[in-house]
């Protein structure tokens, strides 16, 4: 943040040293003397013309013709030096100018970021990149101090609605459901029923439950439909219920919906599907199959309901990272099932905030991942604004985003933002 401000101030400061010297340059002052010189220079020609009047070498005529023609010179050379001395009078004039800019440009500056820019983008993009850095040496206690920066900030800010879903976001990533859930409460207090933001909360309820629905997930997954039926994440997790409930023609139902709103080949439509064949065994009579991937909820919602976007977003099916995950045969004793997974993609360069991340457990492995804009913790920080990316997968014994002594750690570097078939393995134990 204070190298963001540092470098507007250098520009500012080059801006006006551009525009401001030669407003205040000081002209090359008038010589006082200059006047009577010239005034003498051609008071001794107008006598000499008037000796060779005297002595006949000039006639009558010719002497007033002389002297009207010397009287013309000296105006003309006193005019002239009367010009060549107007920028010392115009002087003060560039003074005030460059005055007046180096006030209007900085507020001209300052009021056209305000009315264009994001003001608070760089203060919450580095609040979010030092509380998912996956450095080995940060401290839970760091990461604890920049999410509570964030928290602050929106106390003392509390209508900021963008800034309590990209909290609630990173709440959710670190595991932290209960703070995820208070913070998209906040995003609804401000913006009531919106319907992704309901189902989100949902998700993150159910997450904190440990798939087990209460009162306030279903309630909020009735809101979601209610206002937009084909609400994709809603359908997920509405089918979820209804399954755990025993209700396999209702599962149904809302799955064979959000199927229809899914790509054919993507990863999304290919777990619905499973879910929709375990969903009718059910009815046919068959006991119902584990979930998968312990609660089994944010597996299936988190992967279906993102996939769900209009036709004409070409830019975010365009970046998409595909592949398999898994942990290394050596290195799969040293992990329990229900640690915690993070695949995630990086920048190469710049900022180390993810512009995509899953969350999932040991048991789910090895499983094909999709990267996309879907997954992202923010709009401003997007997959399909990189070029290149790091592929990584992290399992966590903590279950939080920050690298711990004993996690497993796997790289892929200089991915594209397109790449299909990729395999990411954990096979690096972190010291």
């Amino acid at each position: 943040m204070t190298t963001l401000w540092l470098v507007v101030l250098l520009l500012l400061l080059a801006t006006l040293l551009c525009l401001i010297p030669p407003l205040v340059r000081r002209a090359p002052a008038a010589d006082p003397t200059s006047d009577a010189s010239v005034r003498a220079f051609y008071v001794a020609q107008r006598e000499q013309l008037r000796r060779d009047r005297q002595n006949g070498s000039l006639s009558a005529d010719g002497l007033a013709r002389a002297e009207d023609e010397l009287q013309r010179d000296l105006l003309q050379d006193l005019a002239l030096r009367q010009q060549q001395a107007a920028p010392v009078r115009g002087q003060r004039a560039g003074v005030a100018a460059a005055c007046l800019l180096s006030v209007l440009i900085p507020v001209a500056a300052v009021l056209l970021y305000g009315k264009l820019g994001n003001p608070r983008a760089a203060a919450d993009a580095s609040v979010m990149a030092r509380a998912v850095e996956p450095h080995a040496q940060d401290t839970g206690d760091d990461m604890a101090v920049a999410i509570n920066a964030l928290a602050q900030r929106l106390r003392n800010a509390p209508d900021d609605a963008d800034g309590w879903y990209t909290l609630a976001r990173s709440y959710e990533t670190l595991g932290r459901y209960a703070d995820a859930v208070a913070a998209y409460q906040q995003v609804l207090r401000l913006v009531p029923g919106q319907p992704a933001v309901l189902a989100d909360m949902a998700d993150a309820l159910l997450s904190a439950n440990r798939g087990v629905p209460d009162a306030h997930a279903v309630e909020a997954v009735a809101q979601a439909l209610a206002t937009q039926p084909d609400q994709p994440k809603a359908l997920a997790l509405a089918g979820m219920m209804a399954l755990r409930r025993g209700d396999a023609a209702e599962a149904l139902a809302h799955w064979e919906r959000l199927q229809a709103l899914l790509p054919p080949d993507s990863e999304a439509a290919r777990q619905i599907q499973s879910n929709i064949a375990q969903a009718r065994a059910m009815a046919a009579g068959a006991p119902p199959a584990p979930m998968a991937g312990g609660n089994g909820v944010q597996n299936t919602a988190s992967n279906a309901a993102p996939q769900a976007k209009p036709a004409g977003d070409a830019s975010a099916l365009a970046a998409r990272i595909s592949g398999q995950a898994r942990i290394a045969d050596s290195l799969r004793g040293q992990v329990q099932p229900d640690d915690t997974v993070f695949i995630l993609a990086r920048p190469v360069e710049g900022s180390r905030m993810p512009l995509a991340i899953l969350q999932w457990r040991v048991s789910d492995l090895p499983r094909t991942f999709v990267l996309d804009d879907s997954s992202a913790m923010s709009p401003d920080a997007t997959l399909s604004r990189a070029s290149n990316v790091r592929v990584e997968i992290r399992v966590s014994r903590s279950g939080t985003a920050t690298a711990r002594p004993g996690d497993l750690s796997g790289v892929l570097s200089e991915v594209p933002i397109r790449a299909d078939g990729l395999e990411l393995v954990a096979d690096t134990v972190v010291r």
